[in-house]
Formats: C-alpha cells, structure tokens, sequence
C-alpha cells in the first residue's frame, strides 16, 4: 500500500486505487471535475518520487518535465509526496468587499488553487463583463488561495475601478492572473 504525502498528511492508498479516488475517500481537498483526465482540474505536481507513468500521458513534455500528474489518472505503485501546482492565473470568487474611504475599497478574492502570487506582484483582474484593471497584491494568505487588492476609484477612469465601487458583490467570479 503506496503512502501519499499531501498538504501535511499522510494517505494510505489500497492496492489498484486511483489516487483521486483514495484522497477523495480519507476527505482530502483535490479539486476535480471531469475524472477522465480532459480537464486537468485535478493537476498535481510530484515534490518527492516518480509520477506513475499512466498520469501523465494527457500532459505536455514541459508538465511532465516539472513532475505533473493527473491524479484522476494515477495509480501510484510507490510512495510519493505530491502538492498543488502554483498557477499564474486562476478563477476567483469576490468573498468580500469592505469600504476604506469613500474612494478606497478592499477586494477579497478566493481562488480554489493556489495562486503563484505574493505581496506587492501586480495581479491583472477580469470580471464577468470583461471589465479589466492591474493592481498591487495589498495581501495574500499563507495558503496562497486568498488575494486582497486595493481598489481606488479613479475620477473619469477605468471601468474596472468603477464597477468594483457600484456594482461587484460577493460571489460574483473573476479571473485572477499574474503579471510579469
């Protein structure tokens, strides 16, 4: 029985278990959707080991070459610690927005994978009506799955700003992205 090391714990797999299914049976936090291996929701990136060849034959030569798997794909022979990938852009979900100043509002933002972002990195945001805007990281949590930004309104200015300030509520989603 192969030991997965994941977020901190430790997982016993039964013999012949696909991986997602056995971190999914103890109450692991995998993200998934499609289970057949299309989607890549459930991407995870091998730290210590040997990703099991069958999880990785729908990844490009550059994700293999970084340890990626696909965990609804793995059946995993040997032991192995495993994490979520970082990303350079994510969706997010606005969980909350909190008034400053008459012309300042904190945006939170959760993202369901970890966002390769830290502290003062500029981050571009999308909403829902393709209304877009680049601002610093005010905050990001150890997890790396919350991102709080500044927004001020700019007077005759960008859309984005303006819309953060009139019409964006919590759970409405956005797209979260990295900027170089």
């Amino acid at each position: 029985m192969p030991a997965i090391e994941f977020q901190g714990q430790c997982f016993q797999l039964d013999d012949n278990e696909n991986l997602l299914d056995g971190l999914l049976k103890q109450k692991a936090s995998v993200p998934f959707s499609c289970r057949a291996g299309v989607c890549h929701s459930c991407l995870l990136q091998v730290t210590e080991g040997k990703p099991p060849a069958d999880s990785q034959q729908f990844l490009t030569e550059k994700q293999t070459a970084k340890g990626f798997m696909l965990a609804c794909q793995a059946h995993v022979i040997e032991d192995i610690t495993v994490r979520l990938p970082l990303r350079d852009e994510v969706p997010g979900i606005i969980t909350g927005l909190t008034q400053l100043s008459p012309t300042e509002i904190r945006l939170t933002m959760s993202t369901r994978l970890p966002f390769s972002i830290s502290k003062g990195d500029q981050v571009y945001l999308v909403n829902h009506e393709g209304f877009e805007g680049h601002y610093p990281v005010a905050d990001v949590s150890d997890d790396l799955l919350v991102i709080e930004c500044l927004i001020e309104r700019k007077a005759g200015g960008d859309p984005f700003s303006a819309w953060v300030h009139s019409d964006a509520q919590t759970g409405l989603r956005l797209m979260l992205i990295k900027q170089n």
